[in-house]
């Protein structure tokens, strides 16, 4: 009777603290590559540019527990989605090097739903401004990763600059299958 007591209770304590991702593009929970056809969005007619992937971020949990002064999250889920509303292109612009490009802010996006899960995972949250402390890191865990997007469209010139186009390529190959 012992045994069965103290499975059920690592398995309760397994899933009530379970971290999870999820990535949505066009509604769909499903990562994989852009294409074209996401890019649903009304294209900037003032931009220079021919396309914008956009992607926003989000958390949610199920609930919140306490033992002693430690706060557990349960059912973290890290949502990644894809804006299809700010994501554009102008028509007759599309090329492989610039859907490349996009993807590559999606994938600043990804990068940045990585570094949250595992950062919320390792943190110790206290009783006390537990709420503060997962706001203040979800915000600068966002803020490195939109500074990042800024970098790459700088660096890259827009994917123009396809020597760095490709060093960025290589960087998120890398990252994301770490």
């Amino acid at each position: 009777m012992m045994k069965r007591f103290v499975f059920l209770f690592l398995v309760n304590i397994f899933v009530t603290t379970v971290y999870s991702q999820v990535v949505i593009i066009n509604g769909i929970d499903k990562n994989r590559l852009l294409t074209w056809e996401d890019f649903t969005g009304r294209p900037d007619k003032k931009s220079e540019h021919a396309a914008m992937a956009s992607w926003k971020i989000y958390y949610s949990y199920q609930g919140i527990s306490f033992n002693g002064d430690t706060a557990m999250l349960r059912g973290l889920k890290i949502n990644l989605e894809l804006d299809k509303d700010r994501s554009w292109l102008k028509k007759g612009r599309e090329t492989g090097d610039l859907l490349k490009h996009e993807q590559g802010h999606f994938n600043v996006g990804l990068l940045c739903q990585q570094e949250m899960l595992k950062q919320f995972t390792n943190t110790v949250f206290l009783k006390s401004g537990w709420q503060d402390k997962i706001q203040k890191l979800f915000n600068n865990i966002l803020d490195k990763y939109l500074q990042m997007d800024l970098k790459y469209d700088t660096e890259t010139n827009h994917s123009k600059q396809k020597e760095m186009q490709q060093k960025w390529d290589s960087f998120f190959s890398t990252e994301l299958n770490k």
